[in-house]
């Protein structure tokens, strides 16, 4: 009985370091562009289901080594995650991150080279982010951002489809990019604990709400500009408008009340923000 409780809680613990919602969206979004680049077929819907695949286990594998590199930081402003709290070790933690990561480049080897060669830089540029990027102020914030979209040059590559992927690329890196900074104001108690020198540590507070509130006015202005030279049609506006307001509210939000909670809220809300504007995406190229 002592046996089954010690294994539900590793199970537990497994479930969360990967975080099982996160990946699949990643998974999902990667598969739905290799649709949208590649059009229809019983190839294409295999293509995309192993590109998901890949999503999935890359992703997993990246959260994993995120918090084994983040134990300490994690004691202080997020003492629940799965090392801080007992449940996985972090000798167990870095065999998941090695199983993840092995798995998601043995299946990316089966697509195509420069497919494979996407993610095994990604890979490397995720660890080298959790290992030292990420301490570094705008860069550890570039280079998530930069994975993220990313993920869409890699969904074209395996059709052969670059030209539609670039705006799903930047859409996904402006998003994620400001986002990526309002995480850090988030996290700034415990980053000064740490010693970690993020944007807001130290350039302040106001100057990086400047700069998140100027990337998503500029993202916003960037959004209007595939639907007024014809790239996507009319659905696309409509749906790209409410993302649009939904970003208007984040960057009022974002002035007026800085507190740890209204920042978590805000950074879902760019989360499902994002899923939104690949939607937008999706039914404007129909």
């Amino acid at each position: 009985m002592l046996g089954l409780k010690v294994n539900f809680k590793k199970i537990v613990g497994i479930i969360k370091i990967i975080r099982p919602s996160n990946v699949l969206i990643s998974g999902l979004t990667i598969s739905v562009a290799v649709l949208i680049f590649g059009g229809e077929g019983f190839d294409i819907l295999r293509l995309a289901l192993m590109a998901g695949i890949v999503g999935v286990l890359i992703d997993a594998g990246a959260n994993v080594i995120n918090d084994f590199f983040d134990v300490e930081i994690d004691r202080i402003n997020k003492p629940h995650r799965p090392i801080p709290s007992g449940l996985v070790s972090k000798r167990f933690a870095l065999f998941i991150y090695f199983v993840c990561t092995i798995l998601g480049l043995l299946v990316a080897s089966f697509l195509n080279k420069m497919a494979f060669m996407i993610v095994f830089f990604s890979s490397v540029a995720i660890f080298l982010y959790s290992y030292r990027l990420k301490r570094i102020p705008l860069v550890g914030n570039f280079t998530v951002a930069f994975i993220t979209g990313l993920a869409f040059i890699f969904a074209g590559s395996i059709v052969g489809n670059f030209k539609d992927a670039l705006f799903p690329f930047l859409f996904a890196f402006m998003i994620n990019f400001g986002r990526e900074i309002i995480k850090d104001i988030e996290d700034i108690e415990g980053d000064l604990k740490s010693g970690v020198r993020t944007f807001p540590i130290v350039r302040g507070v106001n100057w990086a709400v400047a700069v998140s509130v100027s990337v998503f006015l500029i993202l916003i202005f960037a959004t209007m500009i595939p639907y007024f030279v014809g790239i996507y049609n009319h659905l696309y506006f409509l749906i790209v408008s409410v993302v649009n307001v939904g970003l208007i509210f984040v960057i009022f939000s974002l002035i007026r009340d800085r507190s740890k909670r209204n920042l978590n809220r805000l950074s879902n809300i760019l989360k499902f923000e994002m899923l939104v504007g690949l939607s937008a995406i999706y039914f404007g190229s129909l």
